[in-house]
């Protein structure tokens, strides 16, 4: 098993959360998965007046993902918004990059309500081309995020010092409403008040006597509902996700703090999502991406590292940010869930309607995963639909 930076850094003690009972367990709803948007889920239940919703996670909270990633806040998909525009039409790319911006918002309004220290600033992010093509669509989109009412800023290259020290950019735009985060921290003090059972793996699923039972674990888990937020794991636990949920891995390291801050407050988002980058608090370099150049070697659930990937990573680091020397202080994979449509599935199952899922989140889940739970807590609690349910919905496969 591989950790990550933030993990070894605020260290993988369980969260303290409820010791598993002799007894069997009956819950209201029972969620599968203790990363963000399993995490979110439940938070947004429990505040609507679930009397009992309690979380099942097979290792620790933050374990997967969401504990894995660069710490990004990004407004918008993988794909530049003209091709939003392009293969949704206006107004459903319009909408859906306002729900990116609504969800930052959801995670800023959590950290204040809850105090967490997670990191976190709503620090803007470049979006680079490394090639014309791509130099083009970002060109185009930000003109088109500007005429929809989204703050955005074309660039023919980067300001100040990033601006003489990176190599092989053509460009592109900076988005000030984005951010940054300690992932690790922000799920794990969002799950401080919820219900959490960690060591805890379900490995099936039944409907029995009109209710769902959840086996696998310590001990059997009765629940009137049961939402799966597992992401790319969603084939383990049902073979329906086989067809549409891919698990990729995606490969990350982290430097030893460096002298200075080189890079700036800002996180940046290259060649259309595969090379991404940032510095934290104390100037380490967040390094992950070229997943490009592996596609064959990185899918499938292995935590592991890959050594010519990863020593793509240092190389990434001293050509294209111009950082010679560094030391390496953690290496990891972690596994995100991919979709056939690069949208994420939400919704109930066809073969049993007391099982939802909120899987396959193309590795945005810090991008739309609260705004999604939310909008399925609010769902189940209060029977009002939403349109981000609406076209993540499972229904388009089923």
């Amino acid at each position: 098993m591989t950790l990550s930076w933030w993990q070894k850094r605020k260290g993988i003690e369980k969260i303290g959360g409820s010791a598993i009972p002799l007894e069997p367990i009956a819950a209201d709803i029972a969620v599968v998965g203790g990363g963000l948007v399993g995490i979110s889920t439940a938070h947004f239940l429990k505040s609507l007046g679930c009397q009992r919703v309690i979380v099942l996670e097979k290792n620790f909270v933050g374990y997967g993902a969401s504990g894995r990633n660069a710490g990004f806040i990004l407004s918008g998909l993988s794909e530049p918004y003209v091709r939003l525009l392009t293969g949704m039409g206006k107004d459903s790319a319009r909408r859906l990059m306002k729900a990116t911006f609504e969800n930052h918002d959801l995670i800023a309004g959590a950290i204040r309500e809850k105090n967490i220290e997670c990191a976190y600033q709503r620090s803007g992010s470049y979006h680079l081309a490394v090639s014309e093509v791509e130099r083009r669509e970002l060109e185009e989109s930000a003109e088109l995020m500007i005429r929809d009412g989204f703050r955005a800023e074309y660039v023919d290259r980067l300001p100040g010092p990033a601006g003489d020290r990176f190599s092989g950019y053509m460009g592109g735009y900076y988005c000030p409403h984005d951010g940054k985060i300690d992932p690790f921290a922000f799920v794990r003090g969002l799950a401080a008040e919820i219900e959490v059972f960690e060591d805890f793996g379900v490995e099936k699923i039944v409907r029995k006597n009109g209710m769902v039972e959840l086996s696998g674990g310590p001990v059997t888990v009765r629940a009137e509902l049961v939402v799966l937020a597992v992401n790319g794991y969603a084939p383990l636990l049902d073979n329906f996700f086989g067809r549409f949920v891919f698990p990729v891995r995606g490969q990350m390291l982290a430097t030893s703090p460096l002298n200075s801050n080189v890079l700036g407050q800002n996180t940046y988002y290259a060649n259309f999502g595969y090379d991404y980058f940032r510095q934290a608090d104390d100037n380490a370099v967040i390094m992950g991406g070229l997943r490009n150049r592996f596609f064959k070697d990185e899918v499938g659930y292995d935590d592991k590292t890959n050594p010519a990937l990863q020593a793509e990573l240092e190389e990434y680091i001293r050509n294209n940010l111009g950082i010679d020397h560094f030391d390496v202080a953690a290496r990891w994979s972690g596994v995100m869930g991919n979709t056939i449509d690069g949208l994420p599935l939400i919704g109930a199952l066809p073969h049993n309607s007391s099982v939802l899922a909120a899987v396959g989140f193309n590795g945005h889940g810090f991008g739309l995963g609260m705004l999604a739970a939310r909008d399925l807590a609010t769902a189940i609690m209060k029977n009002e639909n939403s349109e981000i349910l609406g076209r993540f919905s499972l229904k388009r496969f089923a």
